[in-house]
């Protein structure tokens, strides 16, 4: 409980420091949460081998919140791009160990998955990133191959959260699921934001939808773990 609340506090504090424009705030928080979420994880298994998908995914969540938490404006062209990709990068790995995760969840009966079932769900997913990409790519010059590739990343972390339906426990199915679903939104939100057209709400939205995401997912991940 201690951690949870830890978290909370760190995302609250992060959120009012964008708010606020208290630079030290803002960097200080946000380089706690993951620590927070991969402490809580510790504290509730006391098992880092069978979770390392997930402790690998926070720590690349944590190198990727460090790598774009620096005010590219203020750095040359060159040098922004290099953060910017290493950003990139870094979420990509952490979205790759959470597919693998979800994956091995759904690895015991995957006959009975809901896209083995019914694989015409998949197109609502496919759909969101068409129109992601086709509101992206005029602006993305030579971003165009590693943020295509990115989202279809995304979408498959989203993909494979949507298929642990009925193979897990439902409250960890919903709390994942919609942290997932946050996770694709937070992203989206950067890239429109870096990309398409630059708004003040946008960081705030990004960061609150980021905290709840990761927050839900490892709760959801928890919550099922009795099942492994």
């Amino acid at each position: 409980m201690l951690y949870v609340l830890l978290y909370i506090l760190a995302g609250i504090v992060n959120v009012s420091a964008e708010y606020i424009g208290n630079d030290w705030c803002k960097y200080i928080s946000k380089v706690m949460l993951m620590p927070l979420l991969m402490l809580l994880l510790y504290n509730e298994t006391k098992d880092i081998k069978k979770f390392s998908w997930i402790y690998l995914a926070l720590f690349f969540s944590w190198l990727g919140d460090i790598f774009l938490m620096f005010p590219r404006a203020t750095y040359t062209a060159s040098t922004a791009q290099l953060l910017f990709v290493f950003g990139l990068s870094s979420f990509l790995l952490a979205h790759v160990n959470y597919i693998i995760w979800f994956i091995k969840e759904t690895a015991s009966k995957p006959k009975d998955s809901i896209l083995r079932q019914r694989p015409f769900w998949i197109l609502p997913f496919l759909l969101y990133l068409i129109l992601l990409l086709r509101i992206l790519f005029p602006t993305l010059g030579v971003m165009k191959i590693p943020v295509t590739l990115y989202g279809i990343c995304i979408i498959l972390m989203l993909i494979t959260a949507f298929n642990r339906k009925n193979l897990v426990h439902s409250f960890s199915y919903y709390l994942v699921f919609i942290g997932a679903v946050l996770f694709v939104l937070s992203d989206s939100l950067i890239a429109i934001n870096i990309f398409y057209e630059k708004q003040e709400w946008h960081r705030s939205a990004i960061m609150i939808t980021y905290i709840l995401a990761q927050g839900m997912i490892v709760h959801g991940i928890l919550d099922n773990r009795h099942r492994l």
